[in-house]
């Protein structure tokens, strides 16, 4: 707990620089983009092993995505609404992935 503790104090320094002020309103919806980039990266969402690359490269696609929203002027509520969709087919993939290799053994 002490470790999570500081690693959460660092990140909400490191966010408050970022945007010049605090608010309980910052980090909303970051849980999804964790998630998401979880799941991208391979993790079953169902219980499974996920790697460090897919991860990070899961993670990758998602600040990608984000940006590109971003500079698009895209609002928040239409970013949640495409990457709680993205998640949605990683997740209907990763299921039809499953089935099939659990068909051929």
């Amino acid at each position: 707990y002490v470790v999570l503790g500081l690693a959460c104090g660092i990140a909400a320094a490191m966010l408050m620089a970022r945007t010049t002020t605090g608010s309980s309103t910052h980090g909303l919806l970051y849980e999804l983009d964790a998630i998401a980039a979880v799941v991208i990266g391979g993790t079953l969402l169902s219980g499974g092993r996920g790697t460090i690359v897919g991860t990070i490269f899961g993670v990758l696609i998602f600040t990608t995505l984000t940006n590109v929203f971003t500079l698009n002027n895209l609002d928040s509520s239409t970013q949640a609404v495409a990457k709680g969709a993205i998640i949605v087919i990683a997740v209907l993939l990763q299921q039809r992935v499953a089935v099939r290799s659990r068909e051929s053994t």
